[in-house]
């Protein structure tokens, strides 16, 4: 990473820097699934970007694209993610090796935590995935 990069980024604390970096990775989600339905219930009205494994217990796999999909605010929210649906229709999507690789790393349930080096990588990147999309 160039060091003109990092500058840039110097006036923000890491929370304010994955706050950025989850606002980029759920615009790729939301322009990568545009015109698909809901992961969980296959209504055609999602508008979030919704994860199987939460970002909230499982937070290195916050920005793993496995793990997030399209969802409607009703599964996401109300019905806590639906993930029995969600995962039926995970493995559909992407695999079963896939799916299990997902299992593999959320087994792994340890404590992690982001350092800003990482959290400007993650918002480049998606900066630039968003913009190829």
């Amino acid at each position: 990473m160039q060091a003109n990069t990092i500058k840039k980024y110097d006036k923000y604390t890491v929370s304010e820097l994955k706050k950025m970096a989850q606002k980029y990775f759920n615009a790729f989600i939301r322009k990568r699934d545009e015109g698909q339905p809901c992961i969980s219930c296959g209504s055609g009205s999602p508008n979030q970007a919704g994860h199987f494994y939460s970002a909230g217990h499982y937070n290195s796999l916050r920005f793993n694209e496995d793990n997030c999909h399209f969802q409607c605010v009703r599964c996401n929210y109300f019905l806590h993610g639906n993930l029995n649906n969600y995962r039926t229709r995970l493995e559909a999507k992407i695999g079963s090796e896939r799916l299990a690789a997902l299992d593999l790393l959320a087994s792994n349930k340890r404590s992690f935590k982001f350092d800003r080096f990482t959290l400007i990588d993650i918002i480049e990147t998606y900066k630039a995935k968003n913009k190829s999309l």
